[in-house]
């Protein structure tokens, strides 16, 4: 549930963010910490992807679905699981194998470079607009690559969800990240003619966390 619109910063609430493209620095501004990618025996890139209740980060081999045979891949099972603590880097990292499925399915896909400090230059960002919009054939084959946002976040698991919501925004703008929340909780933008603090997605972050874990 990151979210991502143009100059929004959801980790999630819809990660496409979707993709705040880590305007705020990346939330869903919102989750990560560290891994690497490495290859798996097919070729194909590894996942980063963690452990829920030790924190600890671990391989996941990509799984194929994104191929020629347009076989759709929706399933929960399998998929990388971020947290409320993941960071922007481990986030970009676990989702190369959706970046990668996406790509090999026609999506404009380009290298992160400098947009995100302390990950690999040459590993896969984020695709610009909203890819289920965009582009909805390619984001049902790769969905089981796409990391599943916290489930705090998820109001379909959170019955607290738009109180939690509300004082996440509280908390942004009591910390001098001036936001307005979007309806029906599905994210927020800078306020017009706001110009994001140094530390923003530090502030959002820390905000979603005391929000959505308490």
């Amino acid at each position: 549930m990151r979210v991502n619109t143009g100059s929004t910063g959801f980790r999630s609430l819809s990660l496409s963010r979707e993709k705040f493209l880590l305007v705020s620095g990346a939330v869903m501004a919102v989750m990560l910490l560290a891994g690497c990618s490495g290859a798996g025996g097919d070729g194909e890139p590894g996942v980063d992807s963690v452990d829920g209740s030790t924190g600890t980060a671990e391989k996941t081999e990509s799984r194929r679905g994104g191929g020629g045979d347009g076989k759709v891949d929706d399933s929960e099972s399998g998929r990388p699981q971020l947290r409320l603590d993941t960071s922007a880097v481990e986030e970009v990292r676990m989702s190369q194998g959706y970046f990668q499925c996406l790509k090999s399915q026609g999506v404009k896909i380009g290298k992160i470079g400098s947009k995100l400090e302390g990950v690999d230059p040459d590993l896969l960002g984020w695709p610009g607009g909203n890819v289920s919009v965009d582009h909805p054939d390619a984001e049902k084959k790769c969905l089981g690559k796409k990391p599943l946002q916290p489930p705090e976040t998820d109001p379909k698991s959170n019955p607290h969800y738009m109180s939690d919501y509300a004082d996440w925004i509280e908390c942004m703008n009591g910390k001098g990240l001036k936001v307005d929340p979007l309806p029906n909780g599905e994210g927020w933008n800078y306020e017009a003619g706001t110009t994001p603090p140094s530390n923003s997605e530090q502030i959002s972050q820390e905000c979603m966390i005391e929000a959505f874990s308490g």
